[in-house]
């Protein structure tokens, strides 16, 4: 079922299109347009991750297209490859503490295993504010913050997302194909997504300082 933003962004092609975009093709568009997006870290979310004591396994969400941080008991953990934890001990599948690290060479891309192995499970989060990555959140939890496929775009994307998509609608060979406009909605799209990071918007990052 398409989300909010995503009907807007293809109503909005629609509209700027005056009908001549072909909706099915749109959809494709939007699809395609979307995923370069959530690459470029676009959609990017954090969620609490079950740990298990005695077992060094972590599943993450189905929709994560990119792991950005792993933080367990409020520490950010390293992200080693296979031979550098077999370099720190052959045996670390069997040495149990705090994790300090993990690695995702060893598992599917929606999971990784911990090192060393928790030796205590954690403390539930009970959301009683509906907060689990605020107030209720405990010590002792893991928490991902990566890259998601999202569910629907961001609302500030739906202008500069109906901009890429037209930019391909009126690329491609039709009875309306139009090379300035195509350059033109591409152009325009990449200073709207440029302007917003700038002011930290998207990412929630801070504002570009001018210099000077």
């Amino acid at each position: 079922m398409a989300g909010p933003n995503q009907t807007a962004a293809l109503a909005l092609v629609a509209t700027l299109s005056n009908g001549q975009a072909d909706l099915t093709l749109a959809m494709t568009f939007y699809t395609d347009v979307v995923t370069r997006l959530a690459l470029q870290q676009w959609h990017t979310t954090a969620t609490p991750i079950t740990v298990t004591s005695k077992n060094s396994t972590v599943n993450f969400p189905g929709n994560l297209l990119e792991l950005l941080m792993f933080i367990y008991d409020n520490d950010v953990l390293s992200n080693l490859m296979l031979r550098e934890l077999e370099a720190l001990t052959p045996a670390w599948r069997n040495s149990y503490g705090r994790p300090i690290a993990y690695t995702l060479e060893t598992e599917t891309a929606k999971s990784g295993e911990l090192f060393p192995v928790p030796n205590q499970a954690p403390k539930p989060i009970i959301p009683v504010h509906g907060l689990p990555l605020g107030e209720d959140y405990q010590p002792g939890n893991a928490i991902a913050i990566f890259v998601q496929s999202p569910p629907d775009i961001l609302p500030i994307l739906v202008l500069p997302v109906a901009l890429k998509i037209l930019a391909r609608e009126y690329s491609r060979e039709s009875n309306h194909t139009d090379l300035n406009y195509a350059t033109f909605a591409e152009t325009l799209a990449d200073l709207l997504l440029k302007a917003l990071l700038r002011d930290g918007t998207a990412k929630g990052q801070p504002p570009v300082e001018e210099e000077g």
